[in-house]
């Protein structure tokens, strides 16, 4: 299997059409590209790719497409991230993962190979300690930098010098205090900010004592950052991205004083503050390093991708220029190899899986390389639309429209289609395959990033808050009656669905809006408020038990009044309930929890319960669930 696979993607190194028309087997083939490197001298490839329920990673010669090595570490092993270290060796991160959401499987480990697969080694592996590689020391070809936290010192971090080639760790320090709980470098790697977070039982999650150190010099002492002059106040948002290329100005990302998140500089000197770039109505979705890894602009997504840069001049100039290029696409690079003057990026749409291109910056030409996706008949996606909604309290709501291709755009049958989270995660204009999947077989879908979603600030995440079936609820419920007004999807012919969090709100919006949907798929959902706090791993941590208060307060009555297991007396809609027997995050006894509830009382459903974790990913049952999914929707909205 992997000598084919490797054939097939050197053939579509060269070139690649399709003009078939997708299957279900085609928008969820385990088999994509997932990620495209390049080596610092250009001469190689490295391009990991999933197969099954494994990450592999092949290393390819650029300019003949010749193998030079392979890996693979067996089922459920993931290789998560490849890191080039010099022109010839480069590092791994492996991880076992059960289910696409779980946190089941193990803490990375790191093994290092030269791009011909030899002198390989695991250099990195702790079921004890986090462990985080803070630079890979761009002046020193044997030595990366780690920061080693360890369990019996609450994960407080030390900073090591790790060889690269015979895997021996050196103890380094330099540290401002014993207790650190991270470290940002320089350019050079040379640690210049650190910070101490402390919080006791009695202070919210998120807002305890912060310290923050910084060096002004490579060589001076480390001395204490005025907080008060960054406006930061306990339970704001800040992290640091690195340095600029003369050592003297730190990048952060901070919402002190503001709506949003924004990036700042922050002058050693004087530690005055210099906004950067800002969206008044979203968090920075991601910041952009340059070449050198010195920051040099933001994504936002307030509803297309649209980028924001403050230094665009010289070698950095690439970077708009693609931008521009590829304007409302999601445009990321993901390597630079200085010598040739050659980048890898990548871009993606709604209509368009992850290609990865190569970038020549002298002759500014992009060549083709692979795409996630090379099976997928991008002719037949369909477009997906940003919307914007008032909700019935004013509050303004953001959300995405998908309407199939070729569908007239009035009174469709559709799909509400709920991300999961809720706090944090938000849906995004980009390629989703349950989305296309879905509109192939017919359907408009609707998601809509409702109040307690991240990505609008934190007083936007902030207010769903103990509001789960209440207020969240609501707002899935207004966008889809904004969709019936308008006339473009038919009230009579509405399911639900969504997982995790997606499959709380799908049933509690059969629950609460008995008569507005005929059917609902419920995928490895939370479904009791009360449950959530007893099983799974959340509550196993102190942070945890924090978060789960917050969120959802302490009142019994009201936890089970906003809980679907307590309330299946008021659902009229067909129900199909999917969950996997190994999950840890929303476990078995929340499937239990449900079904029990509904037969006490005799209601029917239809049910899936696989081997798996927090999310189907064995081909088969992905398969499975996904045939089901489509006969389910057919048959409840015939």
């Amino acid at each position: 299997m992997l000598i084919t696979r490797l054939i097939v993607l050197c053939l579509l190194l060269l070139s690649f059409n399709s003009y078939s028309k997708n299957t279900l087997e085609d928008f969820f083939d385990k088999s994509g590209y997932v990620q495209v490197k390049i080596s610092p001298s250009g001469k190689y490839y490295s391009i990991t790719y999933r197969e099954d329920t494994e990450v592999k990673l092949v290393i390819l010669e650029r300019e003949s497409g010749k193998t030079t090595a392979a890996f693979a570490f067996g089922e459920n092993q993931k290789i998560r991230n490849v890191t080039w270290l010099n022109d010839e060796r480069f590092m791994m991160s492996v991880a076992k993962t059960v289910g696409f959401l779980d946190t089941k499987g193990g803490r990375p480990y790191y093994v290092v190979a030269n791009y011909d697969g030899s002198k390989r080694r695991e250099i990195l592996f702790s079921n004890t300690s986090v462990l985080e590689v803070i630079s890979t020391l761009p002046n020193d070809k044997e030595n990366i930098l780690v920061a080693k936290g360890h369990f019996n010192d609450d994960f407080a971090v030390n900073v090591h010098k790790l060889n690269i080639y015979n895997g021996k760790m050196d103890y380094v320090g330099g540290q401002p205090k014993d207790d650190v709980f991270g470290i940002t470098t320089d350019i050079s790697g040379n640690p210049r900010l650190a910070f101490h977070y402390e919080e006791d039982e009695e202070q919210e999650l998120g807002k305890g004592d912060l310290s923050v150190y910084f060096k002004k010099k490579v060589n001076s002492d480390w001395q204490s950052l005025n907080l008060a002059k960054l406006s930061y106040e306990k339970g704001d948002a800040l992290g640091f991205l690195g340095m600029n290329l003369e050592g003297n100005e730190a990048f952060l990302m901070s919402d002190s004083g503001r709506k949003t998140t924004a990036i700042y500089s922050l002058n050693f000197e004087n530690e005055e503050l210099t906004l950067l770039a800002a969206n008044d109505s979203v968090n920075i979705t991601t910041p952009i390093f340059g070449p050198n890894r010195d920051v040099i602009g933001a994504t936002f997504d307030p509803d297309y991708p649209q980028y924001q840069y403050f230094d665009a001049k010289g070698e950095n100039a690439i970077f708009k220029e693609l931008s521009d290029t590829f304007k409302n696409y999601r445009l990321q690079f993901t390597s630079h190899s200085k010598e040739k003057g050659l980048s890898v990026f990548s871009v993606e749409a709604d209509n368009s899986p992850t290609t990865f291109y190569l970038y020549d910056t002298k002759n500014k030409k992009a060549t083709f390389i692979a795409s996630s996706a090379p099976q997928i008949d991008k002719k037949s996606l369909s477009m997906t639309e940003p919307f914007k909604i008032k909700a019935r309290d004013g509050v303004e709501l953001n959300g995405y429209l998908t309407i199939p291709k070729g569908a007239a755009d009035k009174n469709l049958p559709a799909i509400v289609y709920l991300h999961g989270g809720p706090h944090g995660p938000r849906d995004f204009w980009q390629y989703n395959p349950e989305t296309q999947y879905m509109a192939s077989l017919g359907y408009a879908v609707l998601q809509v990033n409702f109040r307690g979603s991240g990505g609008y600030g934190s007083e936007f995440q902030e207010s769903g808050y103990k509001k789960w079936g209440r207020e969240m609820q609501d707002d899935v419920t207004d966008a889809t009656y904004w969709a019936i007004n308008e006339g473009i999807i038919d009230k009579d012919k509405i399911c639900i669905y969504g997982g995790s969090y997606g499959g709380y709100t799908t049933l509690m919006g059969v629950i609460r809006e008995p008569d507005l949907y005929k059917c609902a798929i419920g995928y490895v959902g939370v479904y009791s408020i009360p449950e959530m706090k007893e099983s799974g791993d959340i509550p196993t941590r102190e942070s945890g038990r924090k978060y789960l208060d917050m969120v959802h307060g302490t009142d019994m009555e009201d936890m089970q009044a906003r809980s679907p297991s307590f309330n299946v007396d008021k659902i009229k809609a067909k129900l199909f309930i999917a969950h996997g027997e190994d999950d840890v995050r929303v476990p078995m006894e929340q499937y239990e929890a449900l079904t029990s509830a509904l037969d006490k009382i005799g209601y029917p459903y239809e049910s899936m319960v696989r081997d798996e974790g927090h999310g189907f990913h064995q081909p088969k049952n992905i398969t499975d669930f996904y045939t089901k999914m489509a006969e389910f929707f057919a048959e409840s909205l015939k």
